[in-house]
């Protein structure tokens, strides 16, 4: 179903939605176990892991990348033109920690934007982050600082808690459930904190971009991807101003 009046206001308010309940708690537990027999634990390996390509773990994972759930949202804030750009996994024990906040609207990143005009969203690079474990409240993991993809202060963030060192009321972790998918703009100000839960944190991240635009060095090569439908190989198209194809058309259905 198309995003809801009120999915639109939130998105808009915040720069991000949770979309609740879109893998089952069986797809979940099928992903984590592609997951392991794809890339094992080693035992030098500390408890933040971070994997680029889990398209590359096979068709399962590609399908994710044009979930019909998800690709709905993704039209509706990006146009039927969108492109995915790149994919990776973030796996986190507890004590694992990556990043401070970043992103944030036209910062460093000309393709950090978010836009609205004539009843219609627009965003540049956009994520939809599958979480196959759940998130609790105060969990960690991702956090981000709701609204600020519309801020006209982003270098006034301060340092320490830009660096996680000062906590504030401003600064969010939504809880989530396994399955529930989270898509945000990279124009919202983000960040991942350290993870406590005595669970890891399991997550698959999906990108898109706008037709004109690429975050990604390199593109796709479908060749490297014999069971693409052909809707996943108008959404891995290289980025094209003039010729990038639409992905899913007025008249075309969301089903796979």
């Amino acid at each position: 179903m198309p995003m809801t009046d009120e999915e639109k206001f939130v998105f808009d308010l915040q720069g991000f939605i949770v979309i609740p309940g879109v893998l089952s708690d069986e797809e979940c537990r099928t992903y984590i176990e592609l997951a392991d027999k794809a890339w094992p634990r080693e035992p030098s390996d500390g408890p933040f892991r971070r994997f680029g390509g889990v398209s590359q773990w096979g068709q399962p994972f590609v399908d994710l990348m044009d979930h019909p759930v998800v690709l709905e949202y993704l039209v509706e804030l990006m146009g039927r033109q969108l492109r995915i750009d790149h994919d990776y996994c973030i796996f986190m024990r507890n004590g694992g920690r990556r990043s401070q906040l970043h992103g944030g609207p036209r910062g460093n990143e000309s393709d950090h934007w978010y836009y609205y005009k004539d009843g219609e969203m627009r965003n540049g690079l956009t994520v939809a982050t599958c979480n196959l474990t759940d998130a609790p409240a105060g969990a960690g993991g991702f956090v981000c600082v709701p609204g600020s993809h519309k801020t006209n202060y982003l270098n006034q963030l301060p340092h320490d808690v830009r660096t996680f060192g000062r906590s504030t009321p401003y600064v969010v972790q939504p809880p989530m459930q396994a399955g529930d998918v989270l898509i945000f703009t990279e124009a919202l100000i983000h960040g991942t904190q350290t993870w406590t839960a005595d669970h890891e944190r399991r997550t698959l991240l999906y990108k898109y971009s706008p037709p004109h635009s690429s975050w990604r060095i390199e593109p796709y090569n479908t060749d490297d991807f014999p069971e693409l439908t052909e809707r996943q190989k108008r959404l891995m198209a290289p980025p094209s101003v003039q010729a990038h194809p639409v992905v899913v058309g007025p008249e075309d259905s969301f089903e796979r």
